[in-house]
């Protein structure tokens, strides 16, 4: 038995690509490449479903967290507290709109942002203008704990939800409805994926979501170009496949819960194992299902292990953070998430698991285990 870690040919079968392949012929003959019918069908669509005023579609994801910090007002030698368990992007972005990064420790047992390391650092740094928590692993960060801190002091969220497209805050909101600037990443592997780089930004604030259509054309308003802007256009064929693939997935992200639940069921009293707390079952959109070994040796070992038995894994991540060459002057806090990343591998997480192949997935785990 073979058990990838993602499933593209079931995901993009037959029937999918034969619509895929007419909406594309559609959007040849009528010569509508950048931007088209599909963006609104979909920015309007996907707001609805993330219960969003507004949803801006752009190039990429880390494009959308540039705009998202840039629509804010964040700048040069501005001060942004991040995650120090996320994607390379999420540090990147800071420095690219000239802002400088600060790391804030994460949760030992989830990878999530701590509350208490936040405080922590704001406490120290009171000219922060603006937090990226990230809902890392699909799971919601602690949005209303965050907030707690961040609002009293005027300081702005970005919730980097580039993993979490079908997941839900504890309130049972979908993410994205919180308010703040909420950006998305629809690389291709994502729970709701493009054929190549698309991204997005949902708000509930008018005058936000017209300064971020702006920004992500060249500054254009309808009376000319009002800021300095960029080129962020989503192309009309990456819209029409994500418009596409929205309707199947809340099915998708359903049955990402399901095979959460069976993996929990399989390994939760497995020792040597962790697991993030169960409650996330309902409200994480599972795009990745994280496990903890004891050291970093026996993550390798076990990656191996998997990889005999032709079973798909991944190291999401490898390093945290502050351990990229370009980032290890950055200051703030990350022993958890030094650690978090370490001992943390991906055991498969696709729609089409079976419980047979999540329980063949554990047996393996325990085995090499014992």
């Amino acid at each position: 038995m073979a058990i990838g870690f993602y499933n593209f040919q079931r995901l993009h079968d037959e029937e999918f690509r034969k619509s895929v392949m007419e909406r594309f012929e559609e959007i040849v003959n009528k010569n509508g490449f950048v931007e088209g019918e599909y963006n609104d069908k979909f920015e309007n669509e996907f707001a609805s479903m993330q219960k969003a005023k507004h949803c801006d579609l752009v190039a990429n994801g880390t494009d959308a967290l540039e705009i998202a910090l840039k629509a804010y007002g964040v700048g040069k030698g501005d001060k942004v507290a991040i995650a120090a368990i996320s994607f390379y992007a999420t540090a990147e972005c800071v420095y690219n709109v000239g802002a400088e990064p600060i790391f804030v420790d994460v949760e030992p047992q989830t990878g999530l942002m701590c509350p208490e390391s936040l405080q922590r650092i704001v406490n120290k740094h009171e000219d922060i203008k603006a937090i990226i928590c990230v809902h890392i692993y699909g799971m919601p960060a602690n949005i209303s704990a965050l907030e707690k801190i961040c609002k009293p002091k005027n300081i702005k969220i970005v919730e980097d939800g580039a993993q979490a497209a079908g997941g839900f805050y504890e309130n049972g909101e979908p993410i994205g409805s919180s308010g703040n600037l909420v950006t998305y990443s629809f690389y291709p592997t994502k729970n709701l994926g493009a054929f190549g780089d698309a991204g997005a930004i949902l708000c509930n604030d008018d005058k936000l979501s017209e300064d971020i259509r702006s920004i992500r054309n060249h500054g254009r308003s309808p009376n000319g170009h009002r800021l300095i802007g960029r080129n962020s256009r989503c192309d009309h064929l990456q819209a029409a496949v994500l418009h596409l693939k929205l309707s199947n997935a809340p099915t998708q992200n359903e049955n990402r819960k399901n095979i959460a639940a069976w993996y929990f069921e399989e390994l939760r009293s497995t020792a040597g194992l962790e697991l993030v707390p169960e409650k996330y079952i309902k409200t994480s959109s599972w795009h990745l299902f994280p496990v903890r070994l004891e050291t970093k040796e026996k993550k390798y070992a076990l990656k191996e292990a998997l990889a005999e038995k032709n079973i798909g894994s991944s190291l999401f991540y490898e390093k945290a953070m502050p351990e990229e060459a370009p980032l290890e002057n950055v200051p703030g806090e990350k022993t958890h998430a030094i650690t978090f990343a370490h001992k943390t591998i991906c055991l498969p997480m696709h729609p089409f698991l079976t419980q047979e192949d999540v329980k063949f997935v554990a047996d393996t785990v325990k085995d090499f285990l014992k």
